[in-house]
């Protein structure tokens, strides 16, 4: 269960704060039916690191949540940067 905790924190840290609580409670759901899902005779905790290795990377998975990449310098300003 730690490493489920880990993994949602990882993933709604970067988050709008009005956000969060939502799409904590939409991704363990998401976790615990893909656990339940799996019908392979191993352990708990081995259902659970597939899972996440499943779901990828937390900041990629955020990013798809914001609906919008976040930059240092966005597309708009890096040839001024550049300068």
């Amino acid at each position: 269960m730690d490493l489920i905790n880990r993994y949602v924190y990882a993933v709604t840290k970067s988050l709008p704060e009005k956000q969060r609580e939502d799409i904590e409670k939409e991704l363990r759901t998401l976790i615990d039916d893909m656990i339940e899902e799996n019908d392979e005779p191993v352990s708990y905790e081995k259902k659970v690191e597939k899972v996440l290795l499943e779901l990828g990377d937390p900041e990629k998975l955020a990013d798809n949540y914001r609906g919008s990449k976040r930059y240092f310098i966005g597309p708009k300003f890096y040839e001024k940067y550049l300068l």
